[in-house]
């Protein structure tokens, strides 16, 4: 009875393409993205995996490798057992969290704003009386990745400096580069003159911004007065030995396309008299 049941094993195994012939195939893949942000990308990839005989089979585990324009991104691996049914199709489905900062700069300097995202991933299904074989699975996606505004200092202009009071008005130049608008909540800066003068705030009005273009987004900055005479006297006659620092943080809403407000900084350095040639 042993010789029999090793005999047809023996048999099944070569009628079967050495086994090969009895694995679970595959049916479908497919990748649906969640969330979507410049530093990170969600996926759910579903895999469908058919069982052409009537015994329920194992996938022992699974590798996988996540690509971002062949750039290898993320890697991951799943060794929970997961039961293919007999004689049907079965889904897997994989979580996938991509760090986009890994291509940060080829995403920044790619000239189109979308992306392939490819996953190479071999299973491991268990066959009785065969052993544990091999199943390849490939999936690619070409996706939407959008890309946050960017934001310079266009100008600083010192509108009024005198020993009570004093204005500056920030213009910082705007371009977004994806086809829907976005807005930004508030702005925080930091305006420094020398160790005389320091003024921080918060511009809190939403501004909107169009899709695709370039835009002006002006700031306005109250001087302190108990301030002003040193600053004055500088700006007249130590105008190129005199620095000036200006920092903050933009804040842009969120979106259809990013789930919560981002964060941008500018910053901006130089001497009062760089404030009088900064090109209007």
């Amino acid at each position: 009875m042993l010789l029999l049941l090793v005999a047809a094993g023996v048999i099944g195994y070569f009628a079967t393409n050495r086994g090969k012939d009895l694995l679970p195939t595959l049916e479908n893949v497919s990748m649906s993205t969640g969330n979507i942000t410049p530093d990170s990308l969600k996926a759910q990839i579903r895999v469908q995996l058919r069982n052409h005989v009537p015994l329920t089979m194992t996938v022992d585990s699974f590798r996988y490798v996540t690509y971002i324009d062949g750039t290898a991104i993320s890697r991951g691996a799943k060794d929970r057992p997961t039961t293919v049914e007999s004689s049907g199709v079965s889904t897997l489905s994989i979580p996938v969290n991509m760090d986009l900062s890994k291509v940060a700069h080829k995403i920044k300097t790619i000239q189109r704003d979308c992306v392939d995202v490819a996953i190479t991933m071999d299973a491991y299904a268990h066959l009785p009386l065969l052993g544990t074989e091999r199943i390849p699975i490939r999936a690619s996606k070409r996706i939407y990745v959008p890309k946050l505004p960017h934001f310079e200092i266009a100008d600083i202009d010192v509108t009024h400096l005198g020993l009570k009071n004093g204005s500056a008005t920030i213009t910082i130049k705007v371009t977004n580069y994806n086809p829907f608008p976005f807005t930004v909540k508030n702005v925080a800066y930091d305006f420094r003159i020398s160790d005389d003068m320091q003024v921080k705030g918060m511009e809190t009005k939403d501004v909107s911004f169009r899709k695709r273009g370039t835009q002006l987004m002006p700031i306005h900055v109250k001087f302190e007065p108990k301030a002003l005479p040193k600053v004055a006297f500088k700006t007249l006659f130590k105008a190129k030995k005199t620095p000036y620092t200006l920092t903050g943080t933009i804040t842009v809403a969120a979106g259809k396309q990013n789930p919560k407000d981002s964060k941008v900084k500018f910053q901006s350095s130089g001497s009062i008299q760089d404030l009088k040639n900064i090109p209007k």
